[in-house]
């Protein structure tokens, strides 16, 4: 990750050992940083106190004791405390820098692992857990952002920033932990203890095994609501298929009660490690063709590590680049400085290191001249281990000032100027070299033989490895660009350079079979030559066959394509009177065919039977009727017969739908004649015109007046037919005069 380009700790030194490089994660309170450990050349992470947190003294007490606590667990599995300091208004610490990524990067990525990756985690988190829950220390803020995985494998728990000795914490007002993982005492501010670790252990489980936490879109009032009173939701809900075990393991870890939940995560990891061993190969790998194994959850394309000889030629070209003296050297400079401003030294040690008394009884020392074994490195300021990088006179030497009375024109008595002094102190470390008395008998014909024989082996031991580093297996190289060529030409090209070989094939969709697809380490990378290069070569596309979907719903055509790891298919509708509605008709590529992952895939589906148009049956006999829908796919229905003068009896004479379209199978309702409907003539002579009218009408009549001899009068005086039967709407006439 760039650095902000407004931080402006980048680039500064602390304690003049730590240089910031870049920003690399931020944490609740602070910053963590990229940074090199100048003394050791080594790149090491810093983590920095925000600077409003950085004046509290609970806050510097509570990140000191991160710094006690990670630094007193020594485990494999526990991020390694490397340094605590305050360097001016910052407080800090150092830790060992972990190239790779943390379990929520990786989840984010993935979407989700499958048993086997998730159950070896655990195993690995649950190990450097049960380290410090065997101190007594409980780390209250256990979420994946705290779990680091390196691109080594090694799986390392970080940030005890919230840690407290079981023993010391009794009550938690606070809630400072991330709330998703937060246990119900936690939430509802009662003490913490290991079982609240092991509470949030239970959801990272629920979250690798289904890619989200429990509840993902909770807000917090409701999430609140949730670790307190809601069972943890079961994995399996999210991801089919899922081992009951797991469900049970999320379950036990995630028990609102902490009596019912493992007591630490040394229980836990027996849990662990028996589930694991109970589960069949099916189940472990479940998801594996689209997850991987466990190889895949080591980051890749995580910046290389430098090596330990490239760290130890950066530090010997800054010590050649450095501009001013050695440190010694400059040590040197204070004594002088020292000596001109007339300080005397309070104790006389030769530069051997050997008190001054020891060597007043040896042969060319004076007891009562103490001050003549003095030199400037008596006053120097280097460490004791920095000792043997100081040149080391014989006893028998004199001050430095002596070779400068040799050759001045002054007296022994005469004062030094700081160049004569400056010019007897590089005298006198170049004569310091050169010994004066032999210490021992001269060595023998056969100690002569030894000698030259560890000569010989010594200086061809010194030959083999500037060979073994400089043109041998040892030398650094760069992995050249591999990817695309031919197999034979890629192994020819790392050949030449003596660099060993592995391949492994691999399908893949775009690169040519026999082709490289990547190499391990990949282009630009620096190692050893016999470190070899592993390989990667296309076996070109893989090839699936179509399974057969026909029958199928939607859905389950689907998952069986997912399976495959093909794309969603296209999806298209038929009607079919054969194939019920919403089932697979066929596919393409048909059942059977060969096909890559690229090869898009459709279904046909079955819409249902198509809308038949409702025939005309006025007319027909029932039997005729009857055969004409059948055929139609359509079903008849008898109504209540009706009376007709235009349809003869036992005719169809109305239907219901009268035309239009409907769906096979659908009933049509006929109503068959009766003929038609006679009705009695009722008589009206004698009544007003109005009044016969209306009779004859209510009676089913249709009525015609006649009016006779001027119409002296409103009543009617005869009417035909009478007293006889007609036809519903036959014509009745009356005469009115």
């Amino acid at each position: 990750m760039s650095p902000a380009p407004s931080d402006h700790l980048i680039g500064q030194c602390l304690e003049e050992r730590y240089v910031l490089e870049g920003l690399i994660g931020y944490g609740g309170m602070s910053k963590i940083y990229k940074a090199l450990d100048i003394r050791l050349h080594r790149t090491v992470a810093v983590k920095i106190l925000n600077e409003n947190y950085a004046a509290e003294t609970e806050v510097r007490k509570r990140f000191a004791s991160e710094a006690v606590i990670a630094a007193n667990l020594n485990h494999p599995n526990v991020l390694k405390i490397l340094d605590h300091n305050v360097s001016g208004q910052l407080v800090y610490l150092v830790m060992e820098y972990v190239r790779g990524q943390n379990l929520h990067e990786l989840i984010t990525n993935r979407g989700r692992l499958t048993p086997r990756q998730a159950l070896s985690l655990l195993e690995h988190i649950c190990r450097g857990l049960s380290a410090a829950h065997t101190e007594q220390i409980v780390h209250r803020d256990i979420k994946p952002a705290n779990v680091l995985i390196s691109n080594t494998g090694q799986v390392l728990i970080a940030d005890f920033g919230l840690a407290r000795a079981a023993s010391a914490h009794t009550q938690s007002a606070t809630l400072l932990a991330t709330l998703q993982y937060a246990s119900p005492e936690l939430v509802s501010g009662q003490p913490a203890d290991a079982r609240s670790d092991i509470y949030a252990v239970g959801v990272m489980i629920y979250q690798m095994l289904t890619g989200t936490v429990p509840y993902p879109d909770a807000s917090i009032p409701a999430l609140m609501r949730h670790q307190l009173e809601s069972e943890t939701p079961l994995p399996s809900a999210r991801v089919p298929q899922l081992a009951q075990d797991l469900d049970e393991l999320v379950r036990f870890c995630t028990e609102k009660d902490p009596e019912n939940r493992p007591q630490n995560a040394g229980f836990l990891l027996d849990e662990i490690i028996q589930i694991r061993a109970t589960l069949s190969e099916d189940q472990l790998d479940l998801g594996a063709a689209l997850y991987g194994g466990l190889e895949d959850l080591i980051p890749h394309g995580a910046p290389a590590a430098t090596s330990v000889q490239q760290r130890l030629g950066q530090w010997e070209a800054a010590e050649r680049d450095a501009p001013g003296d050695p440190w010694w050297e400059k040590q040197d400079s204070e004594a002088t400085r020292a000596l001109d401003a007339g300080s005397q030294p309070t104790e006389a040690v030769d530069a051997s290191g050997v008190p001054t008394e020891a060597l007043a009884h040896l042969p060319g020392h004076d007891a009562q001249s103490p001050t003549e074994l003095h030199s400037p490195q008596q006053h120097a300021s280097a460490p004791p281990q920095a000792q043997p990088f100081l040149p080391q006179p014989t006893m028998a030497m004199g001050r430095p000032e002596d070779a400068v009375t040799a050759d001045s024109a002054g007296t022994q008595d005469a004062p030094l100027s700081k160049r004569e002094r400056q010019r007897a102190q590089k005298q006198w470390r170049k004569q310091a070299q050169i010994p004066t008395h032999q210490l021992a008998a001269p060595p023998g014909a056969g100690r002569r033989f030894l000698t030259f024989l560890l000569v010989i082996l010594a200086v061809a031991l010194v030959a083999a490895t500037a060979w073994f580093f400089g043109r041998g297996p040892g030398s650094i190289i760069s992995i050249p660009q591999l990817g695309g060529l031919l197999q034979a030409q890629a192994v020819q090209e790392l050949d030449r350079a003596g660099v060993p070989v592995r391949v492994n094939n691999s399908y893949h969709d775009e690169v040519a079979v026999g082709r490289v697809i990547e190499s391990n380490p990949g282009q630009g990378e620096n190692i050893m030559r016999f470190q070899g290069v592993e390989l990667v070569v296309s076996r070109g596309p893989e090839i699936f066959q179509m399974p057969d979907l026909g029958g199928m719903d939607v859905a389950s055509a689907g998952s069986a394509l997912s399976e495959l790891q093909l794309r969603d298919p296209a999806i298209s509708q038929e009607h079919s009177s054969t194939v019920p509605e919403g089932l697979v008709i066929s596919s393409t590529p048909q059942a059977g065919e060969q096909l890559t992952r690229k090869t898009g895939t459709s279904l046909l589906v079955s819409a249902g039977p198509a809308p038949v148009e409702v025939p005309s049956l006025i007319g027909l006999e029932e039997s005729a009727a009857r055969a004409t829908l059948q055929d139609l796919g359509l079903e008849i229905q008898s109504g209540a017969p009706v009376f007709s003068s235009q349809v003869p009896a036992g005719q169809v004479a109305a239907q219901d739908p009268e035309d239009g379209s409907v769906q096979a199978g659908s009933r049509i309702t006929v109503q068959l004649s009766q003929g038609p409907e006679y009705l009695s003539i009722p008589s009206v002579i004698g009544r007003s015109l109005d009044e016969a009218v209306a009779t004859l009408q209510d009676a089913g009549f249709e009525v015609e007046t006649r009016k006779m001899l001027g119409q002296r009068s409103d009543t009617v005086r005869m009417q035909t037919p009478l007293d006889k039967k007609a036809e519903r709407g036959s014509s009745i006439t009356i005469y009115v005069f």
